[in-house]
């Protein structure tokens, strides 16, 4: 037989990604002049300043592996924030040779950690952790990622995540190694609903396991498999149940490389994730996690004792896999880890129940784990190579600030981590009185706003603007879902009347022609209950949200390729009928007379405002082409005598001679915020520019140099990104409506956004000296990295981390052509 062919050493592999390893975000954090980490203003959660990646796929269960090693932030009912540090879900390594041995955990701190040089490198959805020491013969290179991969919605939607541990003999002779994944059983583990700054510290263990069993599926050289359930003798019911599944074994051809041996397997697949109050250390209770720890830590392998039991209402339980290899002087091998979260359903507050988008391909029943298993095994190299090829040319087209292409690929964390549902089908209810969804039974995909109070809805229509592109650039299928879904809330009128607290009035839950402000929360009903932001305020009075819908929408499809059919345009009609309306005919824009009638909710903007004008002059100048386009001769003649008016009264208005201020009368008509042209930039970019040529261009150059003399500059000299609106002289404003929000504050999409505006329009000096303050602020020592907020200051505060709006900075892309 002819040689086979010398196959890669996986260190070699491993080690030769220069791409995470330069441009990702890196822990230990560098120097930069932020020593210390920002602390959220009061309402506001704060993970602390090591939160990690989540693991786990679009709208899948995930977790947060922090930058020490521990896994603390959990979304494992989505929409619910988590933050606790499970020391029961770890890593461990187990290592001997003829003359030493020992074993730790993957973590820097907690119990068993770590002791030697350690790093991290995140580069969305991978996390790259490096461990060595100068006791232990070995190197570890481990790897942490989802297959989340651009443009394929079956993968990334995938219920799982893959550990890769890749070790090497540095020594001179022989050495064990083995390695196990510990994890608890946290099937049933449903939370309370309450906001996340309200969470207690301390939610799991909680009082849920009852029911909650575990068991060997397989073991043999291919590796080992253990899974989790709960009640296995009933059909799944509920959204914290199904399977979870922890397979580990040899990867790649590493049993096959000189100087490895075979492999070796090892599992635990009952033991209590806790202790007893009993006369003897933890380590020498059995059947405990501290024992089954022990064992591995002792021996390299796992008690197999094959006791499987079903747990009491109290009693968390957790399971182990583990494998191994012998490693010759200078040989490597790979071992791999899968976890699976086969959990079919999810639940709102309102009790209606979805499938996750998983059980497209794998059944609604949680019965083929297995295969997934299976799935991952076959495909995880050529996912991590399709990912690393994905890296690579992201960061070949961004050169031109250092950090930021790597900044912008670990922004779509998000998309995993930011309450992500991705559902494919509802369960039938009507027998329990749940009628079926208003906006349709089919597949839906949402992104939350964040996680604090007042921010809890899915794909809110005045942040999706700021968001909608960097879910398009790479999963299309999702951008254009939600495109569909907001599209189809137009007709919609809901007469259920609401109490608006600011106005002591009753308003209607919806109104015809108007895009809702969300579509739906968490805690009610999503996709049925839509536009459940009506409350503090009547957002049925936003001047923004069919102006920027529109606007966006025309983009969008200018970036697509994508033509409305003739359905979609009588539903646009609709809308820009309802637009129209919203604006002052006399002078074509809208005129703002309600506290907080645009995303701008805490500012007490008056008057004609520049960033709902612009955005109302780019969708009349969209409807023009659409009513060209489908023979709407009365709809645009009516858009060209609007577009023409509403230029001339922007200008006549707004313009100072040096930029177009916020609003023409008000506290803030002297003042300028960047995002006020944000409406010709989005009209520019979708091809509508000629349409609105009263505009001068140089205008929109200059008030962008102004933005950056006196939002940026002028506030604590460029070091933490531009103030949403300042005026010369001044960067402090007192609070309006009862908060001081907004005002004085980095609005992180909106300085993102501000940064595209200035690339787009050649103004790259300016663009790049925010956009490095800004990567600075997001990989250093501030600790905001994956938990970017909507707003920070310079006063070391952050607000509403995990926010929807920051997706802006793939904006930068767009306006790079």
């Amino acid at each position: 037989m002819p040689d086979r062919e010398p196959r890669c050493d996986p260190w070699d592999a491993v080690t030769s990604r220069r791409d995470i390893l330069q441009h990702g975000h890196r822990y230990p954090f560098p120097e930069t002049a932020h020593r210390a980490p920002y602390r959220a203003k009061p309402a506001s959660q704060d993970d602390g300043p090591l939160t990690g990646m989540f693991l786990g796929g679009m709208g899948a269960p995930v977790c947060g592996r922090n930058l020490d090693g521990r896994f603390s932030r959990w979304h494992l009912q989505n929409g619910h924030h988590v933050n606790q540090t499970i020391d029961e879900a770890f890593f461990t390594v187990r290592w001997s040779s003829s003359s030493a041995s020992d074993a730790f955990r993957l973590a820097e701190s907690g119990t068993n950690a770590s002791s030697g040089s350690r790093e991290v490198f995140s580069l969305f959805p991978v996390i790259h952790e490096t461990y060595s020491h100068a006791d232990v013969p070995l190197e570890i290179a481990a790897e942490f990622f989802s297959p989340i991969i651009p443009g394929d919605s079956d993968a990334s939607s995938l219920p799982l995540w893959i550990a890769s541990l890749t070790v090497r003999n540095v020594g001179s002779t022989e050495v064990d190694v083995d390695a196990a994944c510990f994890w608890p059983n946290q099937l049933g583990w449903r939370v309370q609903q309450m906001p996340s700054v309200d969470r207690p510290a301390r939610s799991w263990p909680s009082q849920t396991h009852s029911g909650n069993t575990a068991r060997l599926a397989e073991a043999g050289a291919g590796g080992v498999s253990v899974r989790q359930l709960r009640h296995p003798e009933r059909p799944v019911v509920g959204d914290m149940e199904g399977t979870t599944v922890l397979w580990a074994g040899l990867g790649g051809d590493s049993s096959s490389l000189p100087g490895v041996s075979e492999p070796r397997v090892s599992y635990e697949s009952c033991f209590k994730a806790g202790q007893n109050a009993i006369d003897r250390p933890p380590h020498q209770q059995g059947h405990t996690v501290a024992w089954a720890e022990h064992n591995f830590r002792t021996t390299g392998r796992l008690p197999q004792s094959n006791r499987e039991w079903t747990a009491h209402w109290d009693e968390a339980i957790g399971s182990a896999a583990s494998c191994g290899c012998t490693l010759a002087p200078g040989a490597s091998a790979r071992l791999d880890f899968i976890v699976v979260f086969d959990w079919p359903l999810v639940r709102f507050g309102s009790g209606r129940s979805w499938y996750r988008r998983h059980c497209r391909l794998f059944g609604r029943e949680a019965g083929r784990s297995l295969e997934m298993i299976d799935l991952a095994r076959a495909h995880m190299d050529g996912w991590r190579e399709t990912i690393a090829t994905w890296h690579a040319a992201v960061i070949g087209g961004v050169r031109e600030a250092p950090g930021l292409a790597g900044l912008m690929i670990n922004e779509l964390s998000f998309l995993n981590g930011g309450g992500t549902v991705w559902v494919d089908g509802c369960v039938d209810q009507r027998d329990h009185g749940i009628e079926p969804p208003l906006l349709g039974g089919g597949e839906h995909f949402g992104i939350l706003e964040g996680y604090d109070i007042g921010y809890c809805y899915y794909n809110t229509s005045d942040l999706w603007p700021y968001a909608w592109y960097a879910v398009a650039r790479w999963w299309p299928d999702a951008a254009r879902n939600v495109f569909g879904d907001l599209l189809s809330t137009v007709p919609i009128e809901l007469a259920e009347e609401k109490l608006i607290y600011r106005t002591e009035t009753m308003a209607r839950l919806t109104v015809a022609g108007k895009i809702p402000h969300d579509l739906g929360s968490v805690m009610e009903d999503p996709w049925h209950r839509i536009n459940g932001y009506q409350m503090r305020d009547n957002s049925n009075l936003w001047k923004d949200h069919n102006p920027a819908f529109l606007l966006s929408l025309a983009l969008h499809h200018r970036v697509t390729g994508h033509r409305l059919n003739d359905t979609e345009w009588r539903t646009v009609r609709e809308a820009a009928l309802f637009a129209l309306a919203q604006a002052d005919p006399t002078v074509g824009l809208p005129v703002h007379d309600e506290f907080g009638d645009s995303t701008w909710d805490n500012l007490g903007i008056r008057g004609r405002a520049a960033y709902s004008g612009s955005l109302t002059i780019g969708a009349l100048a969209a409807l023009v082409r659409w009513s060209e386009e489908f023979s709407d001769g009365e709809l645009e003649a009516e858009c060209r005598r609007r577009l023409q008016t509403a230029q001339h009264s922007f200008v006549d208005a707004l313009w100072t001679g040096e930029y177009y201020r916020v609003s023409d009368t008000g506290k803030y008509a002297d003042c300028i915020m960047g995002d006020s042209v944000l409406g010709f930039f989005l009209a520019d970019a979708a091809g509508l520019g000629g349409l609105i040529s009263d505009i001068d261009r140089e205008t929109i150059r200059s008030h962008l140099r102004a933005a950056h003399r006196y939002c940026f500059t002028q506030y604590a000299d460029g070091r933490v990104g531009p103030l949403l609106l300042a005026a010369k002289g001044q960067t402090r404003f007192s609070g309006d409506g009862g908060d001081e929000l907004q005002v004085n504050e980095v609005i992180v999409g909106s300085a993102w956004m501000t940064a595209a505006m200035m690339r787009f329009y050649g103004l790259d000096a300016e663009s790049r000296e925010i956009c490095d303050a800004m990567v600075g602020m997001l990989t250093g020592p501030a600790g905001l990295q994956f938990r970017t907020p909507a707003a920070w200051d310079a006063e070391g505060r952050f607000r509403a981390p995990m926010n929807m709006r920051p997706l802006a900075v793939w904006f930068l892309d767009l306006a790079a052509g």
